[in-house]
């Protein structure tokens, strides 16, 4: 069973052209990084601020998505009137959990169920403030349950300082406190400390749920 991740960089216009070159390539370091991480992951950019992600084993989705998230909630941009909806929220993500027809990278094709449905959901998606995270399936018993999860696991990631959401992105890639304190520069106790006041242990929880499902045995 497949997840695609279908994304767009929120008021990524508001962006200068350097900070958006810098953008663009610590995205695709993170791609680079996901190839290594997950065999056969997928990403690419495409229209300017579009993001696609293909995911062999859709139990890996929600890590990817919050992934994603946290790494453009970290990035330093001028502030300014301009530039709050891209620091509060950062990306749009809606994931979707299905088959897929075609899967070409040299042809740089991606058709079937999940890609139309996470395509589909992210056109959907409503006023930022209603929230920028959400997942689709083809069971509606299982895409309740975690559209409530991706909800409230996003209200909690869009409330995240620039210093918090960096705390959470290395977390996600299951570093340890002190290597996240020596990669930021910091004490260990102020990574906990970020990671607390970030609420992790709630966003924990939901990837813990997440990850623990049988998305083959669930009618996706």
């Amino acid at each position: 069973m497949y997840a695609t991740i279908s994304a767009d960089i929120v008021s990524s216009t508001s962006l200068s052209k350097s900070e958006t070159i810098k953008l663009k390539k610590k995205i695709k370091e993170l791609f680079m990084c996901l190839e290594e991480k997950y065999p056969k992951f997928w990403g690419r950019q495409i229209k300017g601020d579009y993001i696609e992600c293909l995911i062999p084993n859709a139990s890996d989705a929600f890590r990817i998505a919050l992934l994603l998230k946290s790494l453009i909630k970290s990035f330093h941009v001028k502030d300014n009137k301009r530039t709050k909806d891209f620091q509060t929220y950062g990306l749009r993500i809606a994931i979707g959990i299905g088959d897929m027809r075609i899967i070409n990278k040299t042809q740089d094709i991606l058709d079937g169920e999940a890609i139309y449905l996470s395509g589909r959901a992210l056109e959907n998606m409503g006023a930022l403030y209603k929230g920028t995270l959400n997942i689709e399936t083809v069971n509606d018993q299982l895409t309740a349950p975690l559209r409530a999860i991706a909800l409230l696991t996003d209200a909690v990631m869009n409330n995240t300082t620039l210093r918090q959401s960096e705390v959470i992105y290395h977390k996600l890639l299951s570093e340890k406190e002190l290597e996240i304190a020596e990669a930021m520069g910091i004490k260990q106790s102020s990574v906990n400390g970020h990671a607390t006041a970030a609420k992790w242990y709630c966003i924990e929880e939901a990837l813990a749920y997440f990850e623990h499902l049988n998305f083959e045995n669930n009618g996706c």
